[in-house]
């Protein structure tokens, strides 16, 4: 199996679990709180994660341009928003659903990467892409009558739009990261990966802590209070952000991102077993179909 399957499998599995971690949180703190969570209490552990490199592999540092940190600002600030809006999501509405509505995030990677990136996708590949976009609007659809209104009328719907907008959100993210990774051109990609995870996470505490100490200074203060469990969000976070950033650095954005869409699967377990919600059949269906798209798209490589 190469290297980068399961990175991002292991991505999925541990970003699986950090999702649970901060809707469980959301009852402790506010939206901006468990989103802040993960940067503040993330960030030194991906520093750690360089130095220890640093010291166990003796490469020296990679030096970042302007180019680098343009990325990973960008990339930073969209993760940001788009963290925050998905949050409010699973806070009001099916956990399983909303998850799903934010997977055409690879989708819109798929463009974003062949546009900033030159990466492309054989004919195949972009089939699957499609069939995994239909798979999202019957999963939104499926509460009722699958019908080609019900159809028209999910992928209108606000929550679609919001999912649609987080993903594109999360889609700039990815593919900025990736290009932050290239930029460096270092001989150690792995290394060049986790710098990158630093410094996105370094630059996503402070623009977020100041906004909060701004504008939100009770959140900042719960947040920094209440650090036996919001640690445990930055950890799982830190993790999950080295596995996919050092699996963007072996494989095209959309790729490792359709890979991911194994979350789908965990993610409906979660729903099911551990908040009690139920999924229809027309719900199931949608994931099966955007499942079949998924391995369609592995399978074009």
């Amino acid at each position: 199996m190469e290297s980068w399957i399961g990175l991002s499998l292991l991505g999925v599995l541990i970003q699986s679990g950090r999702t649970v971690l901060q809707k469980n949180l959301t009852g402790r703190l506010s939206v901006g709180g468990a989103t802040y969570s993960r940067f503040l209490y993330g960030s030194p552990l991906a520093w750690l994660m360089v130095a220890g490199m640093l010291v166990t592999t003796g490469h020296s540092l990679p030096q970042p341009g302007p180019a680098f940190f343009l990325y990973v600002t960008l990339g930073g600030l969209a993760q940001i928003l788009g963290n925050a809006i998905f949050i409010h999501l699973v806070r009001a509405n099916n956990f399983t659903v909303i998850t799903t509505y934010i997977k055409t995030e690879t989708v819109i990677s798929a463009l974003f990467s062949f546009v900033l990136l030159n990466d492309t996708l054989s004919l195949t590949g972009f089939a699957g892409v499609l069939i995994t976009f239909l798979g999202v609007m019957v999963l939104a659809a499926g509460k009722g009558v699958l019908t080609p209104r019900a159809l028209r009328n999910s992928f209108l719907s606000r929550e679609m739009l919001y999912g649609l907008g987080v993903g594109a959100l999360y889609a700039v993210g990815s593919t900025s990261y990736r290009g932050a990774i290239l930029g460096l051109q270092a001989d150690d990609q792995t290394l060049a990966s986790i710098l990158t995870l630093a410094w996105v996470s370094l630059i996503q505490e402070l623009i977020m802590g100041v906004w909060l100490r701004v504008y939100q200074p009770a959140v900042l203060r719960d947040t920094l209070r209440s650090w036996r469990y919001a640690i445990w969000i930055g950890v799982t976070g830190a993790f999950a952000s080295a596995a996919w950033y050092i699996a963007f650095s072996q494989q095209v954005t959309a790729y490792v991102l359709a890979l991911g869409q194994v979350e789908l699967v965990i993610t409906y377990l979660y729903s099911r077993f551990l908040f009690k919600e139920r999924t229809t059949a027309g719900e199931f269906a949608g994931i099966c179909v955007t499942l079949a798209g998924i391995l369609m798209v592995v399978l074009a490589r």
